[in-house]
């Protein structure tokens, strides 16, 4: 059996972004919290996030096991 190597690993990036967010919301009011998700950067980074996740599948065959 072939090892293989991730190219993208989506469980330590979400453990970033979450980190991340925590850091940055870190303090707020829950007002505060829901406009800093309301955000349009909050948005387009989850969105390259989805893209690079589907880019990372492709690359791999687009196949699970």
């Amino acid at each position: 059996m072939k090892a293989r190597t991730k190219k993208f690993d989506a469980v330590a990036e979400s453990r970033k972004w979450k980190e991340a967010v925590a850091k940055e919301t870190e303090g707020m009011t829950p007002d505060e919290v829901v406009a800093y998700f309301d955000r349009a950067v909050v948005r387009r980074r989850f969105r390259a996030a989805l893209r690079r996740a589907e880019q990372a599948g492709k690359a791999k065959g687009g196949r699970r096991k």
